[in-house]
């Protein structure tokens, strides 16, 4: 079987036409001229059994599909649809004219064996790896760190729809178990869970008939979990055990007994947890107070030196940018580790600079600080003198810090005479005292304050802090990462490293076409 450079140097087609096909800047000319340098069959060894069988697809022809297909937001089956018509792929992974390309399922067994085997991050190190090979990065000094909103692939559910696709998934992980008892247990309850996004009959606009649905809805469930609990070996098998869990934080969170042990919805404002049984690890989050959205954060960080990518991880949208700085940076080897970070208010609280100073790194990012609007003095107007331990006014005046709780906060409280002859009292103490907290951490505050008043660092924090907010453009808008294909913690994280090899991939082939090899 002849590839599409054997056809051009056959006089099948004009050989300049191929060339006209592939840009000599696009991935489709790179994978096919260096591919073997981003991917190699030998990386992927781990996934596959040494002895019983050969895979019939080779892993790195299916990493270089999976990568085309996140550049070009395909589905699997169009991907298999591009690998047998587009003549780009086929030039790009060297496949005859006439291939009639893979079945769709090659991608999510590929994919399966990545999380099965923990290689999901395998293209990402190696395009990493081939970057510090020509010369792109060096030891890591500095890294820049940042987060963006990515959106879940499941949609959030209301309450009965989360409690009956609970009980639907419980019926189905006992199915696989037991095929019996799932029908037994499908037949002890009082509503049919074949559909279970559609809602029992009943009258759903009137409220009292409403909550009695509901209540009856969380009866079944309770009547499920019961049921399964009853027998002890059916309830230790790993599905039914995981099924069961989520239905029991769903029946709870959703619901609450009262002394007549009848489930009734819960009362006023609450916080959902699980907001989809079918992707119970996605959240509610906020990138600002006036946009709300539903799923997952993207964390990254990047290199200064350089448009590279070096860390990805992904948590639920609930959990704060800086909490996952010390993620990013655990995920990176041992020496491209940097020693100091750069980022955004969201990286310059105490538990972010604490958590990073354990890892030995420092960290360049503002320092959040409220602005009363009523013109109130702000803590940085006082001096904290942390060795004597005194907290100094702006007009003189010292009063001693005290310890505040065991974790080591202390305050340090200005008395009303000395506050009353002040000409700043309007402004310092409005209410006639004025108590300043100190917090466990004041050390680091205070050198986080101390960089940011040298003008260099100031500069270089905001010359250098945007670039990585272009990496994470080309991920959510050039390559369609800002919505999961997939659900779960794990597989977002898969589609989002793979999506950041599309991102270093740029600087790498720029310097592949450099090399002129």
């Amino acid at each position: 079987m002849l590839t599409v450079a054997d056809h051009a140097q056959r006089g099948f087609f004009d050989a300049s036409w191929c060339g006209d096909l592939l840009p000599a800047d696009s991935i489709y000319s790179l994978l096919a001229e260096h591919g073997h340098r981003i991917v190699r069959d030998e990386d992927f060894a781990e996934c596959y059994a040494d002895r019983t069988a050969r895979p019939s697809i080779p892993p790195s022809m299916l990493a270089k599909v999976l990568l085309l297909a996140y550049r070009d937001g395909l589905s699997d089956e169009r991907a298999m649809e591009a690998l047998r018509f587009d003549l780009r792929w086929k030039v790009a992974l060297d496949l005859p004219v006439d291939h009639p390309g893979f079945h769709s399922t090659s991608l999510v067994r590929f994919r399966a064996r990545l999380l099965l085997h923990g290689r999901e991050r395998l293209v990402f190190e190696r395009s990493l790896c081939l970057a510090k090979e020509l010369g792109l990065v060096d030891e890591a000094t500095e890294q820049i760190v940042d987060s963006t909103p990515m959106l879940g692939a499941a949609a959030a559910q209301d309450t009965i729809s989360l409690v009956r696709s609970g009980v639907r998934k419980l019926i189905d992980a006992v199915k696989t178990c037991e095929k019996d008892a799932a029908s037994e247990l499908e037949s002890g309850l009082r509503f049919d869970y074949s559909r279970p996004r559609e809602k029992p009959d009943g009258d759903w606009r009137d409220k009292a008939s409403r909550e009695a649905l509901l209540g009856e809805v969380a009866s079944d469930a309770e009547r499920a979990l019961r049921a399964v609990e009853g027998e002890e070996e059916l309830a230790a098998e790993e599905a039914v055990a995981e099924a069961a869990k989520l239905l029991r934080e769903i029946v709870g969170q959703e619901f609450e007994v009262s002394d007549d042990e009848v489930p009734r919805v819960r009362r006023g404002r609450r916080t959902r947890q699980v907001l989809s049984a079918h992707d119970p690890e996605m959240r509610h989050g906020r990138k600002t107070a006036a946009k709300p959205f539903t799923g997952y954060k993207l964390h990254a960080a990047a290199a200064t030196e350089a448009p590279l990518l070096t860390s990805i991880c992904v948590s639920p949208a609930n959990e704060h940018d800086g909490q996952h700085a010390g993620t990013l940076i655990d995920a990176e080897p041992e020496e491209r580790r940097p020693k100091r970070v750069i980022g955004d208010t969201a990286y310059g609280n105490i538990e972010c600079r604490e958590a990073l100073e354990e890892r030995s790194v420092e960290v360049l990012a503002q320092v959040a600080s409220t602005s009363p609007k009523d013109g109130t003095l702000t803590k940085d107007a006082f001096a904290i003198d942390l060795d004597a331990g005194t907290v100094t006014c702006p007009r003189g005046e010292t009063a001693q810090m005290q310890r505040l709780d065991p974790r080591g906060e202390r305050l340090a409280r200005f008395q009303r005479k000395a506050s009353e002859p002040c000409p700043l009292r309007a402004r310092c103490a409005p209410g006639g005292r004025r108590a300043i907290r100190v917090s466990r951490r004041e050390d680091l505050r205070q050198g986080a304050m101390r960089a940011l008043s040298d003008p260099d660092e100031r500069e270089h924090l905001y010359r250098v802090r945007p670039r990585i907010e272009r990496l994470l453009g080309l991920i959510v808008h050039r390559y369609r990462g800002r919505k999961a294909r997939y659900r779960g913690t794990r597989k977002a994280t898969l589609q989002a490293v793979w999506t950041a090899v599309l991102v270093n991939l740029h600087p790498v082939g720029v310097a592949l076409r450099g090399e002129g090899v």
